[in-house]
Protein backbone atom coordinates (compact mmCIF):
# COMPACT_ATOMS: atom_id res chain seq x y z
CA UNK A 1 0.00 0.00 0.00
CA UNK A 2 1.32 3.56 -0.83
CA UNK A 3 1.14 6.25 2.02
CA UNK A 4 -0.28 9.24 0.51
CA UNK A 5 1.74 12.52 1.22
CA UNK A 6 -1.88 13.90 1.87
CA UNK A 7 -2.22 12.07 5.37
CA UNK A 8 2.07 12.76 6.26
CA UNK A 9 3.12 15.79 8.58
CA UNK A 10 3.50 19.17 6.49
CA UNK A 11 6.93 20.58 5.97
CA UNK A 12 7.34 22.10 9.51
CA UNK A 13 3.96 20.73 11.00
CA UNK A 14 4.26 20.95 14.54
CA UNK A 15 4.25 17.30 15.79
CA UNK A 16 1.47 17.56 18.42
CA UNK A 17 -0.40 19.49 15.29
CA UNK A 18 -0.51 16.28 12.98
CA UNK A 19 -1.37 13.95 16.30
CA UNK A 20 -4.39 16.26 16.71
CA UNK A 21 -5.03 15.76 12.71
CA UNK A 22 -4.92 12.02 13.13
CA UNK A 23 -6.39 11.14 16.11
CA UNK A 24 -9.40 13.30 14.82
CA UNK A 25 -9.26 10.91 11.86
CA UNK A 26 -8.83 8.00 13.49
CA UNK A 27 -11.90 8.92 15.95
CA UNK A 28 -14.16 9.09 12.57
CA UNK A 29 -12.81 6.06 11.13
CA UNK A 30 -12.83 3.38 13.74
CA UNK A 31 -15.73 1.24 15.38
CA UNK A 32 -16.61 2.50 19.00
CA UNK A 33 -14.44 -0.41 20.49
CA UNK A 34 -11.79 0.95 22.90
CA UNK A 35 -9.42 0.51 20.03
CA UNK A 36 -8.02 4.80 20.72
CA UNK A 37 -6.01 5.86 23.68
CA UNK A 38 -5.16 9.47 23.92
CA UNK A 39 -2.34 10.86 25.86
CA UNK A 40 -2.23 14.56 26.61
CA UNK A 41 -0.25 16.67 28.78
CA UNK A 42 -1.71 19.41 30.47
CA UNK A 43 -0.04 22.53 31.99
CA UNK A 44 -1.79 24.94 34.69
CA UNK A 45 -2.48 27.39 31.84
CA UNK A 46 -4.50 24.13 30.48
CA UNK A 47 -6.17 23.27 33.66
CA UNK A 48 -6.97 27.00 34.34
CA UNK A 49 -8.53 27.87 31.11
CA UNK A 50 -10.41 23.96 31.01
CA UNK A 51 -8.60 23.23 27.70
CA UNK A 52 -7.37 19.88 27.04
CA UNK A 53 -3.68 19.95 26.71
CA UNK A 54 -1.57 18.66 23.85
CA UNK A 55 -1.54 15.26 22.61
CA UNK A 56 1.69 13.71 23.16
CA UNK A 57 0.76 10.31 21.61
CA UNK A 58 -1.42 8.07 19.89
CA UNK A 59 -1.88 4.30 20.30
CA UNK A 60 -4.24 2.17 18.70
CA UNK A 61 -5.19 -1.46 20.25
CA UNK A 62 -5.37 -3.94 16.70
CA UNK A 63 -6.01 -7.73 17.22
CA UNK A 64 -2.32 -8.08 16.28
CA UNK A 65 -0.82 -5.63 17.40
CA UNK A 66 -0.63 -2.07 19.31
CA UNK A 67 0.68 1.10 16.89
CA UNK A 68 1.67 4.24 18.62
CA UNK A 69 2.81 7.62 17.43
CA UNK A 70 4.45 9.70 19.95
CA UNK A 71 5.43 13.52 19.73
CA UNK A 72 9.36 12.93 20.39
CA UNK A 73 10.94 17.30 20.83
CA UNK A 74 10.21 18.35 17.75
CA UNK A 75 9.25 15.64 15.43
CA UNK A 76 7.23 12.21 15.80
CA UNK A 77 8.35 8.34 16.94
CA UNK A 78 6.55 5.28 15.77
CA UNK A 79 6.45 2.12 17.36
CA UNK A 80 4.60 -1.08 16.67
CA UNK A 81 4.23 -4.29 19.72
CA UNK A 82 3.04 -7.03 19.82
CA UNK A 83 0.56 -7.63 22.47
CA UNK A 84 -0.95 -11.29 24.36
CA UNK A 85 -3.36 -11.05 26.60
CA UNK A 86 -2.37 -7.69 27.74
CA UNK A 87 1.42 -7.84 27.88
CA UNK A 88 3.97 -6.52 25.61
CA UNK A 89 5.97 -9.65 23.99
CA UNK A 90 7.89 -7.33 21.54
CA UNK A 91 8.15 -3.83 20.36
CA UNK A 92 10.44 -2.06 17.38
CA UNK A 93 10.63 1.31 16.15
CA UNK A 94 9.42 1.94 12.81
CA UNK A 95 9.53 5.07 10.19
CA UNK A 96 6.50 6.76 10.32
CA UNK A 97 5.38 6.10 6.82
CA UNK A 98 5.51 2.42 7.86
CA UNK A 99 3.60 3.07 10.97
CA UNK A 100 1.20 4.69 8.51
CA UNK A 101 0.46 1.83 5.93
CA UNK A 102 0.40 -0.77 9.06
CA UNK A 103 -1.97 1.78 10.55
CA UNK A 104 -4.36 1.42 7.42
CA UNK A 105 -4.23 -2.25 6.37
CA UNK A 106 -4.85 -2.56 11.04
CA UNK A 107 -7.97 0.04 10.66
CA UNK A 108 -9.46 -1.89 7.51
CA UNK A 109 -9.35 -4.79 9.38
CA UNK A 110 -10.97 -3.71 12.75
CA UNK A 111 -13.78 -2.01 10.72
CA UNK A 112 -14.90 -4.79 7.86
CA UNK A 113 -14.77 -6.94 11.09
CA UNK A 114 -16.79 -4.93 13.17
CA UNK A 115 -19.42 -4.09 10.53
CA UNK A 116 -19.44 -7.53 8.57
CA UNK A 117 -18.46 -5.69 5.23
CA UNK A 118 -15.64 -4.25 2.81
CA UNK A 119 -17.66 -1.07 2.46
CA UNK A 120 -17.12 0.06 6.29
CA UNK A 121 -13.56 -0.53 5.36
CA UNK A 122 -13.19 1.74 2.70
CA UNK A 123 -15.11 4.45 4.46
CA UNK A 124 -13.15 4.52 7.54
CA UNK A 125 -9.97 4.54 5.05
CA UNK A 126 -10.99 7.42 3.07
CA UNK A 127 -12.34 9.11 6.86
CA UNK A 128 -8.48 8.40 7.61
CA UNK A 129 -7.22 9.96 4.91
CA UNK A 130 -5.72 6.83 3.85
CA UNK A 131 -7.21 6.16 0.64
CA UNK A 132 -4.00 5.38 -2.05
CA UNK A 133 -3.80 7.14 -5.11
CA UNK A 134 -7.81 7.41 -4.57
CA UNK A 135 -7.30 10.92 -6.49
CA UNK A 136 -6.07 9.23 -9.93
CA UNK A 137 -9.58 8.10 -10.40
CA UNK A 138 -11.29 11.23 -10.09
CA UNK A 139 -13.29 12.11 -13.47
CA UNK A 140 -13.19 15.65 -13.34
CA UNK A 141 -16.30 17.62 -13.62
CA UNK A 142 -15.06 20.76 -16.08
CA UNK A 143 -14.46 18.62 -18.61
CA UNK A 144 -15.94 15.23 -18.28
CA UNK A 145 -15.53 13.74 -21.66
CA UNK A 146 -11.60 14.37 -21.93
CA UNK A 147 -11.31 13.35 -18.02
CA UNK A 148 -13.32 9.91 -19.24
CA UNK A 149 -11.10 9.26 -21.76
CA UNK A 150 -8.03 9.01 -19.79
CA UNK A 151 -9.39 7.41 -16.80
CA UNK A 152 -8.48 3.85 -18.37
CA UNK A 153 -4.88 4.34 -18.58
CA UNK A 154 -5.28 5.65 -14.73
CA UNK A 155 -7.01 3.29 -13.04
CA UNK A 156 -5.30 0.03 -15.18
CA UNK A 157 -2.97 -0.40 -12.29
CA UNK A 158 -5.45 -0.34 -9.29
CA UNK A 159 -7.99 -2.83 -11.03
CA UNK A 160 -7.66 -6.29 -12.13
CA UNK A 161 -7.63 -6.97 -15.52
CA UNK A 162 -11.22 -7.55 -15.88
CA UNK A 163 -12.35 -5.00 -13.97
CA UNK A 164 -9.82 -2.78 -16.28
CA UNK A 165 -11.83 -3.45 -19.42
CA UNK A 166 -14.95 -2.88 -18.13
CA UNK A 167 -14.04 0.22 -16.72
CA UNK A 168 -12.82 0.83 -20.54
CA UNK A 169 -15.70 0.15 -22.20
CA UNK A 170 -18.01 2.31 -20.07
CA UNK A 171 -15.58 5.11 -20.06
CA UNK A 172 -16.28 5.21 -23.73
CA UNK A 173 -19.54 4.66 -23.51
CA UNK A 174 -20.40 7.77 -21.38
CA UNK A 175 -17.80 10.15 -23.45
CA UNK A 176 -19.52 9.71 -26.63
CA UNK A 177 -23.12 9.72 -24.52
CA UNK A 178 -22.00 13.36 -23.01
CA UNK A 179 -21.35 14.41 -26.45
CA UNK A 180 -24.61 13.42 -27.97
CA UNK A 181 -26.67 15.46 -24.73
CA UNK A 182 -27.16 19.08 -24.36
CA UNK A 183 -25.79 21.59 -21.53
CA UNK A 184 -27.83 22.14 -18.80
CA UNK A 185 -30.58 19.32 -19.70
CA UNK A 186 -32.21 16.49 -17.75
CA UNK A 187 -30.34 13.92 -19.58
CA UNK A 188 -27.08 15.41 -19.60
CA UNK A 189 -27.22 16.09 -15.64
CA UNK A 190 -28.23 12.35 -15.43
CA UNK A 191 -24.77 11.50 -17.73
CA UNK A 192 -22.42 13.91 -15.63
CA UNK A 193 -23.69 12.16 -12.10
CA UNK A 194 -23.09 8.55 -13.40
CA UNK A 195 -19.84 9.87 -14.65
CA UNK A 196 -18.46 12.19 -11.89
CA UNK A 197 -19.07 10.07 -9.14
CA UNK A 198 -21.16 7.25 -9.92
CA UNK A 199 -18.28 5.39 -11.73
CA UNK A 200 -15.34 6.93 -10.09
CA UNK A 201 -16.48 6.57 -6.34
CA UNK A 202 -16.91 2.78 -7.35
CA UNK A 203 -13.46 2.32 -8.12
CA UNK A 204 -12.81 4.18 -5.21
CA UNK A 205 -14.36 1.70 -2.89
CA UNK A 206 -12.16 -1.48 -4.06
CA UNK A 207 -9.27 0.68 -4.26
CA UNK A 208 -8.80 2.14 -0.91
CA UNK A 209 -9.09 -1.99 0.56
CA UNK A 210 -5.94 -3.11 1.71
CA UNK A 211 -4.19 -4.88 -1.74
CA UNK A 212 -3.70 -8.25 -0.36
CA UNK A 213 -7.90 -8.58 0.31
CA UNK A 214 -9.05 -8.22 -2.92
CA UNK A 215 -9.63 -12.34 -3.34
CA UNK A 216 -10.18 -12.70 0.15
CA UNK A 217 -13.93 -14.13 0.49
CA UNK A 218 -13.86 -13.89 4.51
CA UNK A 219 -13.49 -9.53 4.16
CA UNK A 220 -16.53 -9.68 2.15
CA UNK A 221 -18.79 -12.52 3.10
CA UNK A 222 -19.15 -15.55 0.68
CA UNK A 223 -17.90 -13.01 -1.82
CA UNK A 224 -14.41 -11.10 -2.81
CA UNK A 225 -14.02 -7.48 -3.18
CA UNK A 226 -12.68 -7.98 -6.66
CA UNK A 227 -16.38 -10.49 -7.46
CA UNK A 228 -18.49 -7.68 -6.03
CA UNK A 229 -16.56 -4.83 -7.98
CA UNK A 230 -17.07 -7.15 -11.35
CA UNK A 231 -20.86 -7.14 -10.22
CA UNK A 232 -21.21 -3.16 -9.73
CA UNK A 233 -19.48 -2.84 -13.07
CA UNK A 234 -21.54 -5.00 -14.82
CA UNK A 235 -24.89 -3.02 -13.64
CA UNK A 236 -23.15 0.30 -15.04
CA UNK A 237 -22.11 -1.01 -17.92
CA UNK A 238 -25.93 -2.12 -18.73
CA UNK A 239 -27.15 1.04 -17.42
CA UNK A 240 -24.86 3.51 -19.51
CA UNK A 241 -24.95 1.21 -22.23
CA UNK A 242 -28.80 1.48 -22.48
CA UNK A 243 -28.79 5.61 -21.73
CA UNK A 244 -25.43 5.37 -24.75
CA UNK A 245 -28.47 4.30 -26.80
CA UNK A 246 -31.25 6.24 -25.96
CA UNK A 247 -28.55 9.41 -26.68
CA UNK A 248 -28.60 8.03 -30.18
CA UNK A 249 -32.24 7.70 -30.73
CA UNK A 250 -32.30 11.53 -29.04
CA UNK A 251 -34.50 9.58 -26.57
CA UNK A 252 -34.06 12.11 -23.68
CA UNK A 253 -36.61 10.71 -21.40
CA UNK A 254 -35.52 6.77 -21.85
CA UNK A 255 -31.48 8.20 -20.66
CA UNK A 256 -33.57 10.18 -17.69
CA UNK A 257 -34.81 7.05 -16.86
CA UNK A 258 -31.90 5.30 -16.78
CA UNK A 259 -29.87 7.89 -14.92
CA UNK A 260 -32.40 7.41 -12.63
CA UNK A 261 -31.91 3.73 -12.01
CA UNK A 262 -28.47 4.39 -11.47
CA UNK A 263 -29.06 7.15 -8.87
CA UNK A 264 -30.85 4.58 -6.64
CA UNK A 265 -28.53 2.22 -7.43
CA UNK A 266 -25.17 4.03 -6.32
CA UNK A 267 -26.07 7.30 -5.37
CA UNK A 268 -27.11 6.02 -1.79
CA UNK A 269 -24.31 4.34 -0.58
CA UNK A 270 -21.48 5.06 -3.54
CA UNK A 271 -18.86 3.07 -1.05
CA UNK A 272 -20.75 0.09 -0.89
CA UNK A 273 -19.00 -2.72 -2.62
CA UNK A 274 -22.56 -5.08 -1.77
CA UNK A 275 -25.69 -5.90 -2.79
Amino acid sequence: MVTPATVLPGPGEDPAAFLERLASALSAALPDTGALTLERHRSVGDRIAGRPGGLRSVRVELPAAALTLRANGTGLAAGVERVVRGVTIARRDVAVGEFLELLAVGVADVTAAAAGDTAAAARALVALGLSPRADVLRVEEADPVESLRSLPARAADLLPAAAATLVARIAELLADTLTRTAQGSDARLAVERTAVHYLPDTLRAFAVLPPDWAGRADVAGARTPEELLQDQLTVLLDAVTAMHDAAVRQDASALVVNGLFLRDRFAVSSLDLGD
